[in-house]
């Protein structure tokens, strides 16, 4: 084969495939590990950075923001979050992260995927206004969709499903082109699979590690682990790919697109 031909065939695929997104969460009040993070994915080029929730020990003050803020910094302009159990005053994380209708929940189209960031702190019952807002938007979505949320529908972790979320979201997404759901809260890294939708569970950004506590017969893998994740979108499909610290590969999984 021609060697200017092989040369271009690396490029060719990088030049079809599509955006590369961040998917990191729970650093707490860890600033060293979430600095390493930082200084890992720092090269990547990145167009999404999705922060799966609990940025802080307590979400209270300013000075919790202000440091935060600092260490994301190099990534200020694309940094899109999940609100935490540990934001707890939601006036401050509005006036700190500013989204379209001063929501806590809000939706975006970015390379022909839709993300549906929610707020499982608040009310997301069947009735609620969330809840309302969510079947809008899964509605009127002309793209595949990512839902994103800090509190894990599916988990073997720790925390389990303590919102109850399974009891009703699964049954409401899969009449929609949904191919993911993103969350964190559980210290660890897990993939689950339900009725073609895959679940991923990504809070390993700095906060204590935790075990397995009881092992969800959906979960495909889970590591306690320190780590990140990037989304690579392809013409047929999103690559996931989760490393630790060392920017070494924990993890990778295809998600096919409808």
């Amino acid at each position: 084969m021609n060697k200017l031909l092989l040369l271009l065939i690396p490029i060719f695929i990088n030049g079809i495939a599509g955006a590369q997104v961040l998917i990191y969460g729970d650093t707490r009040n860890h600033p060293e590990v979430h600095q390493e993070l930082i200084q890992q994915v720092k090269d990547i080029p990145l167009e999404l950075v999705f922060y799966t929730g609990d940025m802080n020990q307590k979400g209270l003050t300013q000075g919790e923001y202000d440091s935060f803020r600092a260490i994301i910094s190099p990534f200020a302009d694309r940094f899109y979050p999940v609100r935490g159990n540990h934001e707890k005053n939601l006036e401050l994380y509005l006036q700190n992260f500013f989204v379209e209708g001063k929501h806590s929940y809000y939706a975006m189209v970015h390379d022909s995927l839709k993300y549906i960031i929610l707020d499982s702190n608040l009310d997301l019952l069947p009735g609620s206004h969330q809840y309302d807002w969510l079947v809008q938007e899964l509605e009127s979505a002309e793209y595949p969709i990512v839902l994103l949320l800090h509190h894990p529908i599916f988990s073997s972790g720790y925390h389990g499903d303590e919102l109850g979320l399974q009891w009703f979201i699964p049954q409401l997404i899969k009449k929609y082109p949904v191919v993911a759901v993103i969350s964190g809260h559980e210290h660890s890294f897990e993939h689950l699979k339900a009725e073609g939708v895959h679940y991923f569970v990504s809070g390993g950004g700095g906060a204590p590690l935790r075990e397995l506590e009881n092992k969800d017969s959906r979960s495909l893998f889970f590591k306690m682990i320190h780590h990140y994740n990037v989304l690579t979108k392809q013409t047929k499909s999103i690559k996931w790919e989760c490393f630790d610290l060392d920017g070494s590969p924990i993890y990778a999984a295809e998600i096919p697109l409808p």
